[in-house]
Order: structure tokens, then C-alpha cells, then sequence
């Protein structure tokens, strides 16, 4: 089921960006998220070559901390690169890039991401536009991560047989998003807290769930910079449900290239 809270726009929440938001250490840590990467792409590509031209072969308890290392490393280029994304987010360093396109296709590119998955998984998918279709002036690209990353999260937090839904609808000078599952819900003392840089609940660490905690704060780092809000309403039990709300032309716009079919298909 739904989650049955109205939810509340984060901008009266506010999850504080802590230490973040000190400039001269996100510079430090930015610059150490570079230095990372570059050791960790090197071992990495160590590890394939042992495991891929040894010569005798592998014994397989050898083999198998081989591996794990290499798992170990994708996740921390994962990490270091989530979170060099989000730094460059935080600083403005990714101005707007705006297209027309139309709801329509906005919602034909998010099913087609997802669809597969979802039945792959066994979980009930509906992707779906509300009422008349509408054109919007936005960045593509960011809306790709935005919406991909809140569909990932329901998806990735519902269980076996459970329901995600992504409504889309046109109000007005606005276009609204609505992303819900069926999952565990998220207790009402976290509901702010899950936006915040590296936040993860502890359910997720028991249950070996994967994360970095950075997918919600870009998620809402990226709103906020397009002029909308974003906002959360969670039970514990009853499901999330997690709504985007963006006006139909952007502010701050690039020069336009005009796409009412089909959406950009890189991500950023």
C-alpha cells in the first residue's frame, strides 16, 4: 500500500548539508575522491589481467580473494565517483542543459529502463501518464538521474510481489512526478534525514542492502537547483512515496534543442 502521510516539502524539513557545506573541506575531499579513483582504476585492471591470463591457473580459494578484491574496488570507485558527482552538484559545477520534450516521452524513457527489471524481480510495474500529455522545457539528463535514482530506490526496497508505481501528471505552470512502493516504509524520525550526504538507514546494512547514501541528497540537490521541490511520505509498513514537483519551462535555460519524442539517452 501506499504510504497513507501526506508528505511534506523538504524546504520545511531542511536536512542540514553539515560538513558539506564547508567549502574548503568538500575542496579537500574532492580532491581526494580524484586521487582515489586513479590507484583504484589501476588495481582494478590488475585484477582482471591475474584473473584473466594466469599462468598456472588460479588455485580457486586464490582465485576467490581475487574477486573479492575486485568487488571491493568497484565499490569504491562507485563511492568515490557518486560522490564527486554530488560535489560537483553542490558547487554549480553542472550548469543546465534544457530541451522541449513531452511527458509522454518522459514516461516511455522511464518504463523502458525499468520494466524489465521490475518483472526480472517479480514486482508489480506501472508507469503511467495522468490525464493530458504536456511539453516541459528541462534538462534531460538531469531529470534521467533524478527519476532514475527514485525508481531504483523503490524498486531496490520492494520485496517479492510488491507494487512501484510512477505516476506522471500536468498542473498547471507545473509537472509532478510521483514515485510509490510497497516496501518497509521509512520510520517518521528519518524522513528528513534521508537526503542528507551519505545517510543510510540501518535496516539497509542488516538486510545487505547496496548504497551509498548519496542517491536521495543528488535526487534533491538537483530539484532544488531546477526550481522545484521534492518532498517524502513514509509509514513504517505502508510503503514510500516520493514526489517531484518541477515547473514547466526552466528559469535558467541553455540554448534549447527541440526533442518532443524521445529523451536524451545519456545519463549524466
Amino acid at each position: 500500500m501506499d504510504a497513507r502521510s501526506d508528505p511534506s516539502p523538504l524546504r520545511n524539513l531542511r536536512p542540514t548539508r553539515s560538513l558539506l557545506e564547508n567549502a574548503e573541506l568538500r575542496g579537500v575531499l574532492t580532491n581526494l575522491s580524484h586521487e582515489l579513483c586513479r590507484p583504484l582504476v589501476s588495481l582494478r585492471a590488475g585484477f582482471d589481467l591475474i584473473l584473466g591470463n594466469a599462468a598456472p591457473p588460479i588455485p580457486p580459494d586464490q582465485r576467490g580473494h581475487l574477486q573479492t578484491m575486485l568487488v571491493l574496488c568497484d565499490d569504491l570507485l562507485r563511492l568515490t565517483r557518486s560522490y564527486l558527482d554530488y560535489a560537483s552538484i553542490v558547487q554549480g559545477a553542472r550548469p543546465l542543459h534544457n530541451g522541449s520534450y513531452t511527458l509522454s516521452a518522459l514516461v516511455r524513457e522511464i518504463d523502458h529502463e525499468f520494466a524489465t527489471v521490475a518483472s526480472a524481480r517479480r514486482i508489480q510495474w506501472e508507469c503511467m501518464l495522468e490525464g493530458e500529455d504536456a511539453k516541459i522545457v528541462t534538462d534531460a539528463s538531469r531529470c534521467q538521474q533524478i527519476f532514475g535514482n527514485l525508481a531504483s530506490n523503490a524498486l531496490k526496497f520492494t520485496p517479492q510481489c510488491g507494487r512501484v508505481r510512477v505516476k506522471v501528471r500536468h498542473e498547471g505552470a507545473e509537472w509532478r512526478v510521483v514515485v510509490s512502493d510497497s516496501g518497509p516504509g521509512i520510520p517518521p524520525e528519518a524522513h528528513s534525514r534521508v537526503f542528507e550526504p551519505f545517510y543510510r538507514l540501518s535496516r539497509e546494512e542488516r538486510a545487505g542492502i547496496e548504497g551509498n547514501g548519496l542517491g536521495l541528497a543528488i535526487c534533491r540537490e538537483l530539484v532544488e537547483q531546477m526550481g522545484g521541490e521534492i518532498s517524502l511520505g513514509s509509514e513504517l509498513g505502508e510503503g514510500t512515496r516520493v514526489t517531484v514537483t518541477l515547473p514547466l519551462e526552466q528559469r535558467q535555460a541553455s540554448p534549447l534543442v527541440s526533442n518532443g519524442a524521445d529523451l536524451d539517452h545519456s545519463h549524466a
